[in-house]
């Protein structure tokens, strides 16, 4: 849900791999979502979900973007170290920010 609202809004492209556009990038700085860059993880790929078997937004952005919902009790994990349930406060968020409706989240 997540990768398909940043793909709607034109925060990511998918056409070659994953790449974030410049509405991308500012959409992390508006949301506090800092993109450390420095290293040699690519920015933004694609990483095949293992539950949905679709693939999601990994990278530096998919990794700096798990860290804060986790970190602001937006998911919580479950189960396995990969496995993650979105809560309420979640809902409300990517809600507000994605336009992200709670039952496709779910």
């Amino acid at each position: 849900a997540v990768t398909d609202a940043f793909t709607a809004r034109g925060l990511l492209l998918q056409e070659t791999g994953f790449a974030l556009t410049d509405a991308g990038l500012r959409w992390f700085g508006a949301a506090g979502i800092g993109l450390d860059r420095r290293g040699r993880r690519p920015l933004a790929r694609a990483c095949l979900d293992w539950t949905e078997r679709r693939p999601h937004l990994a990278g530096v952005a998919g990794a700096a973007l798990c860290r804060h919902a986790l970190e602001t009790g937006w998911c919580v994990r479950i189960g396995s170290e990969r496995a993650v349930k979105v809560t309420e406060a979640g809902e409300r968020a990517l809600s507000e920010l994605l336009g992200i409706g709670a039952e496709a989240l779910r």
